[in-house]
């Protein structure tokens, strides 16, 4: 019990740091006014584990003057993909995580926040490998190296193809991103304008990490 109380205290403790840093997170990602917290529960009476006597559960409030509910249960997906974002940049800031996978991290979003989330995702590739899934051509653009996925059916059976993207192959899979089937010059010009300013906010990104 002693020991168990011990580490309820450590756990407190950190959990203070965790908030204010999601919180951080969560304002470079139009998130400033969810409030997220950390609930703690006991288990049943000398219900000893490996991990000791507390039951830790994540909350999160999405609108001033609700009340917090237990984040699993109350997120959308694009609120869930922008915390699970936060959250996993603390981690890996803080526990020197070598490779991270974001499989459509930024489900539900679009815009200025698709925009913010593909910063935030170029952030952590500057400490850790990332490999990320995505729908969204400016998370896309940020990327170093694009790959195409794709699926084929050959004699009854599907086969699922990889293809690295020369810089030609980029703009035009970028204006399909954009346009969908119809692809324009103007596509194309906006896809290279997004490559663009994507180098651009990289190379700010690399400046600021040093």
């Amino acid at each position: 019990m002693d020991l168990g109380q011990q580490l309820t205290e450590v756990r407190k403790g950190v959990a203070h740091r965790l908030t204010d840093a999601v919180h951080q997170q969560l304002k470079a990602l139009y998130m400033a006014k969810t409030v997220f917290s950390v609930h703690f529960a006991d288990h049943a009476q000398d219900a000893f584990t490996p991990n000791g006597v507390d039951v830790v559960e994540f909350y999160i409030q999405t609108n001033p003057g609700e009340r917090a509910q237990p984040l699993a249960r109350i997120a959308s997906g694009g609120e869930l993909s922008r915390i699970m974002l936060a959250i996993k940049t603390i981690f890996a800031e803080s526990d020197g995580v070598t490779s991270i996978i974001f499989d459509e991290v930024d489900t539900g979003v679009s815009g200025r926040v698709a925009q913010a989330i593909a910063n935030k995702i170029s952030s952590i590739a500057g400490h850790s490998q990332v490999l990320c899934i995505t729908h969204l051509p400016q998370v896309a653009a940020m990327a170093d190296h694009e790959f195409k996925i794709a699926k084929a059916v050959h004699q009854g059976r599907t086969t699922t193809i990889v293809t690295r993207l020369s810089e030609d192959e980029r703009v035009d899979e970028l204006a399909r991103m954009l346009a969908g089937t119809s692809v324009t010059q103007l596509t194309r010009e906006h896809a290279q304008e997004l490559l663009r300013l994507a180098e651009q906010t990289r190379a700010e990104l690399d400046e600021h990490h040093q």
